[in-house]
């Protein structure tokens, strides 16, 4: 009697562990979309600034954006860009520093695309325009915070 007990205790163990292991649900990061415009002068070293709209789950967020970046450039520039967010799971994963190594050449009117990622793994991909001056071949860095 006590062997058949212990063996139904040990078999509904293993159903419930069976169960929590395979029905454990993984996380999945969200996605959102991202409007920014953009502020660049350089000679030789550059700075950048900005402001940006972040859409997640239906909700808008207003974006701070700054930057640096060194490499040979002169700029005077202007672009307006638009794109998707991925890899978000909250809106807070937006913020933070975004690399892209990039190389671009805009007089008066020209297209700008990027990808850059920041370190917790959000990826920003971004088309749009861009007016005035740049000519650029340098490593840009894009700082993203929250308007709190």
């Amino acid at each position: 009697m006590a062997k058949l007990r212990f063996i139904k205790m040990a078999g509904a163990l293993a159903i419930l562990l069976a169960g929590l292991l395979a029905g454990s649900p993984q996380a999945k990061a969200g996605s959102g979309t991202i409007q920014m415009e953009i502020v660049k002068a350089a000679l030789i070293v550059g700075a950048s600034g900005g402001k940006g709209t972040l859409t997640y789950e239906g909700v808008s967020y207003p974006l701070s954006l700054g930057g640096l970046s060194a490499g040979w450039q002169i700029a005077l520039s202007k672009a307006t860009l638009t794109g998707s967010v991925q890899n978000i799971n909250s809106p807070q994963d937006i913020e933070g520093v975004y690399s892209a190594a990039g190389a671009g050449l805009a007089v008066a009117a020209g297209g700008k695309a990027a990808v850059m990622v920041n370190g917790k793994g959000v990826t920003i991909e971004v088309a749009g325009t861009q007016m005035g001056v740049d000519f650029s071949l340098n490593l840009e860095g894009l700082s993203i915070k929250l308007k709190r």
